[in-house]
Formats: structure tokens, sequence, C-alpha cells
């Protein structure tokens, strides 16, 4: 018996034995009442790229598994990257270009992007500054020879929108398939070709040694716009419409852990950068990351949301190239949602 400010309290020996036990068995109870992880592949084309280096910092910092989610992040084969095949790879959730989503629609198999992780292609433009005579301009690249990714890819796509907006056609130039940076390098050092559409880190460490002369950057949103006439859609996180209808919790904590990510990445500093960012985005030069990071920082998405000028603007300029895709009955509106990375912004403040 015990007594408390004058309330006498009789415990019986069955009673004390049942409230021990509810006391031992508790948290027990407790850690099985906890929801299990939900787990989520995510298919990711180029996963060593900056455009989705929020997706893998969400991961690092736990942010996906704050959400209910256990993410594991699936690298999609680097020789996929027409878009015809990309098409084809079974991904239930793709990060990687928005084009995907647009060419989903144009084949009957509607997709949307559900958050927005970059506004710009990161592809650069640039000539030999050892190979051609200095202030030489787009215009002046007829007959030349131009490497790029491959056939059908983003590279090969923005150097004949960037030959376009200066009145050149695609056939008024040879494009060279380098498939590999290391090759891409050696090609424009040696004279193999004379110009290079191509992204990093190749195309930083040609400019840091001086042999590169940049004609059109799109890792910058200005030179971004200024050659889409607008802000465009990029790297983003999508799936059919029938999944996320479906499973619309899961989307949500897809949104909301991203946008998470890209408001820790507006104010991380080298320090929290070398903490938690992959060796394999370092490409063996911690200064070279740094650097490609400055360049291009301020490409990532602010909140994950589509601007509706973004999507139309992809759309038009992939007309415009004449690609073999029947775009009719493709509403640009239709091939994304903001309605997630909308409250994840509420959540985040973002």
């Amino acid at each position: 018996m015990a007594a408390r400010k004058g309330v006498v309290v009789r415990w019986s020996r069955r009673g004390w034995l049942l409230g021990a036990a509810s006391c031992t068995l508790a948290p027990a109870l407790a850690v099985r009442a906890q929801p299990a992880a939900t787990p989520v592949e995510i298919h990711v084309q180029g996963l060593d790229r900056l455009p989705h280096l929020p997706l893998v910092l969400a991961e690092r910092l736990g942010f996906f598994q704050e959400a209910g989610l256990r993410v594991t992040l699936t690298p999609v084969p680097e020789g996929l990257r027409t878009l015809e095949a990309l098409a084809q790879w079974p991904a239930v959730v793709f990060a990687g270009s928005f084009e995907r989503a647009l060419y989903m629609h144009a084949i009957g198999r509607p997709h949307q992007a559900f958050v927005l992780m970059s506004r710009s292609p990161q592809m650069v433009l640039g000539t030999s500054a050892i190979h051609m005579p200095a202030g030489q301009g787009v215009a002046d690249l007829v007959g030349a020879q131009i490497g790029i990714q491959g056939s059908g890819t983003v590279s090969e796509r923005v150097a004949q929108w960037v030959l376009m907006r200066a009145g050149l056609k695609p056939t008024d130039v040879q494009f060279v398939e380098l498939r590999d940076a290391t090759q891409a390098m050696a090609a424009l050092n040696s004279g193999t070709v004379e110009a290079l559409c191509y992204g990093d880190p190749a195309v930083t460490r040609l400019e840091l040694a001086g042999v590169l002369r940049v004609l059109a950057d799109t890792r910058t949103l200005r030179g971004t716009e200024q050659l889409f006439g607008g802000p465009v859609a990029c790297a983003c996180l999508s799936a059919s419409q029938a999944f996320i209808e479906a499973h619309p919790q899961v989307v949500q904590g897809l949104a909301s852990a991203v946008v998470r990510s890209l408001v820790w990445l507006r104010t991380a500093g080298p320090s929290d950068l070398m903490r938690h960012v992959p060796e394999a985005y370092m490409h063996g030069d911690r200064s070279l990351f740094l650097e490609i990071f400055l360049r291009s920082r301020e490409s990532l998405a602010v909140d994950g949301l589509m601007p509706e000028a973004a999507a139309l603007n992809v759309m038009k300029a992939l007309d415009r190239l004449r690609l073999p895709i029947d775009w009719q009955g493709v509403q640009p509106g239709n091939t994304y949602t903001n309605r997630f990375a909308m409250r994840a912004r509420q959540q985040w403040r973002a």
C-alpha cells in the first residue's frame, strides 16, 4: 500500500503483476505499431549527374526514410539515352529528362512529372580554342565536326537547337558520336572535332584547361532562357498517371523528400557538400566538383514546382526539331502535376 497526498492506493499481487507486464510490453507494442517503410525503386538516368543531386541527397540525408519510404536508386544503363530507348526501360518511378514524360504521352502511355529537380539541360556548345580562330560564333560552324554524346540524345538536340537559333540547319555540320567523356576531351584537344556539345565534368575540365571557348551554355538559367525563349523543364521525377492515382501517399513522400533536399541545397556550404555528396559526384577531384556545382547551382529547382511555360517550351523545341514523333493530342498541361510539390512546398516553406 502507498499513500500520496492523503490518497490511499492499495496494490494487489495480481494488479502489480499486470501493471508491470503492461509497462514491459508497452515499448515493444509501440515499436510494432510503427508502420513499415514502403519500398520504392527509382530508376535514374545519369545517377552521378548534378541535376539528380537533390534526389541522391534526399536518400543520404534520410529524408525519404522520414517520409516513410525505403528508396532504392537504380541507375539506368549509360547506353540508354534516346527517348525511344528510355521509353522501353521498365521503370515505375523514373528520374530523368522531362522529355521522356512528353514522349510517353505521344506514344499513348500517359506519364506525369510530379516534382522538378533541374531547370536546365546542363549542356554546353563550345569550340576548340586551339584549332578554331578566336571570335567565331555559331554561324561560323558550317562544315564543322561537332562532338556529341550520341545520336538522339539531349546533347544532339541542344546542339541542333543552338544551330537553328543561329539560322543554320543540322545538316550544315557533321555530328560525331563521342559516348565517353575522356574520348570527347581527347577529340577536342587533337582537333578530331572542331566543336563539342557536352556536359560536365568534361566541359568544366576543358574550360579550366583553356581549350574550350563557350558559345552556348545551358548550365545557367540565363543561357537556358536565352536559347529556349523562357524556362524549360529538365530533370524530374515522373510516373504513370495510373501509379500516381493509385499511390498518392508514396508520390507525396517522394515529392516532399526531394523538395526538402532542394531547400537544404539552397544554403549548403562547401563543408556540407563534402560531408554528404557521394564520391562518384567528385570525379576524383573535389575542387572540380565544387567548381561544377557553383557554375550550375542556380539551375536546380527552387521548390519542385513545374512552371506552366517550362513544359510548353520543351514541347515547342522538340516539335521544331521535327523529330519523328506525333504530338497530336498531347497537351503539355497533362504531362505534369504540381499538387504534390505544392504540399511539399508548404510543408518545408520552400
